[in-house]
């Protein structure tokens, strides 16, 4: 947050207290030049800065229940945006599912009887890629709209983590990005779809691979928060150092099929496809980022036993 904001910011929740300290000032030094009655003046100088500091926390908790119920307004609105088109991706996912996989079959066939055209060679290659690019994208619906039931174990989240990075160190070596990896010590166990977390963390990494075009930094970080047993999670949080996340676009990121990598052939399914397994999960997740500055993903899991 750059320094103009936060110094307007403190100026706007602390001005009423600021007004009330002015007013004292004022006070003080004309009634000092009329008057020899200190405890009159320590009275009313107390009763002021009193007035301020009260109407002051009770304008700050105003505005931030109405600030709650803001962002309770958009999680709300998000979720049934993403239930009815979860309804919809679902019915096209089946609809779509049989005949692609008719069209897979076909094509392993014509593989086998092509004989040593080149040309014909080329052309069923490109079929077949294209053929399971839309077979990963139905696959990504039925995830979506979670048709795909859980599978959960209690595991060390450290191990997961683990697991997924050594599936991207060569394009971390490739884009010169350093890896720096922070998890607190004794961390609960959580109990996940192993499967399905990795995928989580998965899209979310090669996310901030992407944004790092010139190399840079990508944290990965574990802790446990809360203090009340039915309260505990374990925070993920993914940061990087790449291009950052307009703040009229953050809203929109876990749209299906938004996206921001134009001409990639991205589906733009990858952090819908997060938010619905991590719902499956009981668990959080949002995006916190500034453009140029980078981008940080917090995930939230329950710890202990599923609900």
């Amino acid at each position: 947050m750059p320094k103009k904001y936060k110094i307007r910011e403190k100026i706007e929740r602390n001005g009423l207290i600021l007004i009330a300290l002015f007013m004292v000032m004022i006070y003080w030094v004309i009634d000092s030049l009329s008057s020899d009655q200190v405890f009159a003046r320590i009275m009313i100088v107390g009763l002021v800065i009193v007035y301020g500091i009260f109407t002051q926390t009770l304008i700050n908790s105003r505005k931030t229940a109405l600030e709650e119920k803001e962002r309770t307004q958009k999680q709300l609105i998000q979720s049934e945006k993403l239930a009815a088109l979860g309804i919809v991706a679902a019915g096209i996912a089946h609809e779509v599912k049989n005949p692609l996989a008719i069209i897979i079959q076909g094509v392993d066939y014509l593989k086998s009887s092509t004989g040593s055209d080149a040309h014909l060679v080329v052309v069923i290659n490109k079929i077949n890629k294209s053929a399971f690019r839309a077979d990963s994208i139905i696959k990504g619906l039925l995830s979506f709209t979670r048709q795909m039931p859980l599978e959960a174990k209690q595991v060390e989240i450290g191990f997961v983590i683990d697991e997924t990075l050594s599936f991207i160190e060569h394009q971390l070596k490739l884009k010169h990005i350093k890896l720096v990896k922070r998890l607190s010590p004794n961390l609960p166990k959580v109990t996940i779809d192993i499967n399905q977390i990795k995928q989580v963390f998965l899209n979310i990494l090669l996310n901030s691979i992407d944004a790092m075009r010139d190399g840079g930094t990508l944290t990965i970080s574990a802790e446990k928060e809360g203090s009340g047993a039915a309260e505990r999670q374990l925070r993920i949080t993914v940061a990087d150092t790449g291009c950052g996340i307009p703040t009229d676009t953050i809203e929109k990121v876990f749209d299906p099929f938004y996206t921001t990598k134009d001409g990639t052939g991205n589906a733009g399914l990858g952090l819908s496809i997060t938010k619905g397994i991590i719902d499956k999960h009981h668990g959080t997740v949002r995006i916190e980022s500034e453009v140029d500055k980078g981008t940080k993903v917090i995930i939230g899991l329950p710890t202990g036993t599923p609900r």
